[in-house]
């Protein structure tokens, strides 16, 4: 028995001894199964007749991966670190499967960014429209549903779109009960159920004759506006979607951005012209809207450093408060100390004096005091913030109701 064990033992280390370095190797990644250990083997073995395999494994490895892929972002990063032709197609259809299911704008922006020759692109672009359009009804400012209708103003939804608008645009316009934003309303929405209302709303003494100043003034005010500037771009990035010039998604996506902000320091290059016109016939009192604008926004810039200055000292002096009820705290501990002991670190009593936690003490309720003026500066501040923003926007509002885009991007 001891015999056949040894035999047994002799033929299984001739076996080792005769297997090549490469299939013990392959052996051994086979077992690991992973992309890095069936490339490491490719760099050390190169010449091995397990390469193929390891790269047909690579490779099943890789679409596993790709196949996996279940939003519009995975498969956006996967075409960018994957550009191979063969397995673009793939990537494009489990991205349309994954944009048929999104409920966000940004990622159905990314399908038709870089799957725009997919046959499903256009039910993405009908579900992008649909999904912006209920995004800009639930919207309570008029602001959101003004650019899905410059986004897509000859959406399906436009009329629904445009009775919104002016539904929105009528109870801000109530509730600010400006003669400007009275007017602004009118000239947007001349033919609106509320037309004839807010036409009776409006004084005759508001009513100014036509000037060529505010034409004169208008691009001067343009280039020291950055809002104005970023509807200028709005406009024009509107007026080629209409007319369906260049890459209309690509217009789209420049207009979201612009709306929530993303382009509020640099505009897309091809604005660099767009620019703003007063409407003909409109806008007579322009230039006094221009003069009560930038009075306005000085005011405003003026009270914003004032509350700056008042949340400055509101903090110094909340933090001296906190300062002197912990000092206050502390010394009366060590007082009451000093009392039961007779003598410590504070040294013997003087009844004479003031001890001095009761300084500190003071001292924290005069800081409170102070606090609480501050807080009434700070709150007679903001509502005259309030008020400026109250001025400000019927203005801002009339301004771009008499503008029209002057060039296009």
């Amino acid at each position: 028995m001891k015999k056949i064990l040894l035999v047994a033992h002799a033929l299984l280390l001739a076996g080792c001894l005769t297997t090549s370095p490469d299939t013990s190797a392959w052996n051994m990644v086979k077992d690991v199964n992973s992309q890095a250990a069936y490339e490491d083997f490719i760099r050390r073995y190169p010449d091995s007749g397990y390469v193929e395999d390891a790269r047909e494994m690579i490779e099943d490895a890789k679409m596993d991966r790709i196949m996996k892929a279940s939003t519009v972002a995975e498969c956006v990063q996967t075409i960018k670190t994957n550009p191979e032709p063969e397995i673009a197609a793939t990537v494009a259809d489990l991205a349309f499967k994954a944009a048929r299911s999104e409920t966000s704008v940004e990622p159905l922006y990314d399908f038709l960014f870089y799957f725009k020759t997919h046959s499903g692109a256009p039910e993405i672009r009908e579900r992008l429209e649909e999904i912006e359009f209920k995004g800009a009804s639930e919207d309570a400012s008029p602001l959101a549903m003004e650019y899905f209708l410059l986004r897509y103003p000859e959406s399906r939804f436009a009329g629904e779109g445009r009775k919104l608008l002016s539904q929105k645009s009528y109870k801000q316009v109530k509730a600010w009960k400006s003669q400007y934003g009275f007017k602004a309303f009118l000239l947007k929405f001349p033919e609106s159920s509320y037309a004839a209302e807010v036409r009776g709303l409006i004084l005759p003494a508001q009513v100014q004759p036509g000037t060529s100043n505010g034409r004169e003034r208008l691009a001067d005010v343009i280039e020291q506006s950055p809002w104005l500037k970023r509807y200028a771009c709005a406009l024009s990035l509107s007026a080629s979607i209409r007319e369906k010039s260049g890459d209309v998604d690509r217009s789209r996506r420049q207009l979201y951005e612009i709306e929530k902000g993303g382009a509020s320091g640099t505009l897309p290059e091809c604005c660099s012209a767009a620019t703003l016109v007063v409407k003909p016939g409109v806008g007579g009192d322009v230039n006094e809207v221009l003069m009560m604008m930038e009075k306005t926004e000085e005011r405003r810039r003026e009270l914003a450093n004032i509350w700056e200055v008042y949340r400055q000292r509101d903090d110094m002096a909340r933090t001296a408060a906190e300062t002197s009820s912990k000092v206050a705290d502390d010394l009366e501990a060590a007082e009451l100390s000093e009392e039961v002991l007779g003598s410590g670190p504070l040294g013997a009593l003087d009844i004479g004096r003031e001890k001095g936690s009761m300084s500190a003490r003071k001292a924290f309720e005069r800081f409170k005091l102070a606090g609480k003026s501050i807080e009434k500066n700070r709150d007679d501040i903001k509502r005259l913030l309030i008020e400026m923003d109250s001025l400000y926007r019927p203005l801002k509002l009339y301004l771009t109701s008499c503008l029209i885009a002057g060039g296009k991007p």
